[in-house]
């Protein structure tokens, strides 16, 4: 699968120098102006009070021999200064318009700690993504791990918006373990056919909670209708007395004989898990395929400063910040890219260039270092290494 277009325009910021063109113009031709207006009324009162010609080699009278081009001079500044001030106010307009548009569509350049709104701002994982769409089309079931923060949600919610636009007979939805509504089975069996937009018929009230979900399943697979389970947090399945074996034994036949696509999320292994909830081996090993989500690698983080570093109208120099401030380090010295770290540097980033009125110096030594203090404690604050 290629990755998505990026739909959202760049903003337009007028180039150094352009604004640095216009600023000397305008000095130069009120200079000018005021040069010409002051030696003009002095001609005319010397003129008016004695007949003699200036001498030519003196300012005044060089100005009496060469009016004409002097003032030309002046009217071509001016011209000058006009058209680059046309082309700083549009340039600057359009930037003015372009994170307006942004604001008011909701869609921010860099989104840190938000849910995935549109599958267009999930960048990199193609491997990942190609995985899931292919098991989901052949009604395969999948496993994402990946620690804390890494980017598991936003691969389920990036699910959620792209598969019906792969077939529209998908019905997605997506529960997370740890909800306060899923501590039992029969309150996660109803947290999730509520999801499916599906009331509990009174015939059914009385079976299981799993034999509840199962008959649900199978009216979907008979309107046409192909349910997927993704199942986020899948470590908040804590209660060894609720969810046992038997329990994780009956997901196994829902999606192996019932047509229930399941997708979880989980920072460790479902084999880890299970193992340690149930003490027996995991039922579902064999009917899921585990996909590992890891940082960027370099490329895609590349790609991701390259593409939001100039839609947020950064500079050469600040998407090389962008990229060396967004990397983090391991114990050995190699560079990582955590996608949840860029989106963080980005929209410090973008936040201190609007503060500063497009004057940010990403070469101050002293700027580099309070950015670095603000940027790890933010991060730390959501992520703890």
């Amino acid at each position: 699968m290629t990755t998505p277009s990026r739909s959202q325009k760049p903003v337009v910021i007028p180039p150094f120098w352009i604004r640095l063109c216009h600023r000397l113009c305008k000095g130069l031709s009120f200079f000018w102006i005021v040069i010409v207006l002051g030696l003009a009324i002095n001609i005319i009162s010397t003129r008016m009070t004695s007949s003699t010609d200036f001498a030519p080699n003196t300012p005044v009278g060089w100005m009496e021999q060469h009016l004409s081009i002097t003032i030309a001079i002046g009217v071509v500044l001016v011209i000058i200064t006009a058209i680059i001030f046309v082309v700083d106010h549009r340039t600057a307009s359009a930037s003015l318009a372009s994170l307006a548009s942004a604001e008011k569509s909701g869609q921010p350049y860099f989104s840190f700690n938000e849910s995935l709104s549109d599958p267009d701002e999930f960048y990199g994982r193609a491997a990942a993504r190609n995985t899931l769409i292919t098991r989901l089309a052949k009604k395969g079931s999948s496993s994402i791990i990946g620690e804390r923060r890494i980017g598991k949600t936003w691969l389920l919610e990036y699910l959620q918006l792209v598969a019906p636009t792969h077939n529209p007979s998908y019905r997605v939805v997506r529960v997370s373990a740890t909800y306060p509504t899923c501590k039992n089975q029969a309150s996660f069996v109803l947290h999730v056919l509520t999801q499916f937009n599906i009331s509990i018929s009174a015939n059914v009230s009385g079976m299981m909670p799993l034999a509840q979900l199962a008959q649900a399943i199978r009216g979907m697979i008979n309107m046409g209708i192909r349910p997927v389970l993704c199942i986020d947090e899948f470590e908040g399945f804590n209660d060894r007395q609720e969810f046992n074996h038997e329990f994780f034994d009956g997901l196994r036949a829902l999606a192996q004989d019932d047509g229930l696509v399941l997708v979880t999320a989980s920072k460790h292994p479902l084999k880890e898990i299970i193992e340690g909830l149930t003490g027996q081996t995991s039922p579902l090993f064999n009917i899921v395929q585990q996909i590992t989500l890891k940082p960027f690698t370099e490329q895609e983080a590349r790609d991701f400063v390259e593409n939001k570093g100039q839609q947020a109208g950064f500079n050469k120099k600040e998407r090389e910040a962008f990229l060396q401030w967004g990397a983090r380090h391991k114990p050995s010295g190699e560079c990582y890219w955590p996608p949840l770290h860029l989106q963080l540097v980005g929209k410090m980033l973008l936040e201190d260039k609007q503060s500063q009125e497009d004057n940010l110096n990403v070469d101050d030594t002293y700027y580099e270092n309070n950015f670095k203090h603000r940027l790890d404690e933010t991060y730390q604050a959501v992520v703890k290494e």
